[in-house]
């Protein structure tokens, strides 16, 4: 099966705003979706980019690091990042085991 298959991402621009739709699973073999996906949309310069999380069926290690490079992508590009519709396994994982913060993410986008 192809990563495709397993993750699909829609981007949608408003304005200054960017949404990225995940739907599917992230994982060692989809994460490199989304880098690309976050790269094309941090393309176009928004001020904002809304990670839409409502249709992730799965999320390994890997996707969380994924996740979590995305933030870094985000402040490097001077973009505030925002996540949506977060499952509570998913939530409930980010805080209680959150990343290390780089020291140059901005409290905002801390875990």
């Amino acid at each position: 099966m192809r990563a495709e298959d397993l993750l699909q991402t829609h981007i949608v621009c408003y304005r200054d705003t960017v949404e990225l739709r995940l739907t599917g699973e992230l994982d060692l073999a989809t994460a490199p979706l989304l880098h690309a996906a976050a790269t094309t949309a941090l393309s176009t310069h928004p001020r904002r980019l809304h990670l839409n999380l409502t249709g992730l069926t799965f999320c390994d290690h890997t996707g969380l690091r994924a996740l979590h490079q995305l933030t870094h992508q985000a402040h490097t590009a001077h973009v505030s990042l925002h996540l949506t519709g977060l499952h509570p396994h998913l939530h409930r994982t980010l805080t209680q085991h959150p990343p290390t913060p780089s020291p140059h993410t901005p409290p905002a986008l801390r875990y």
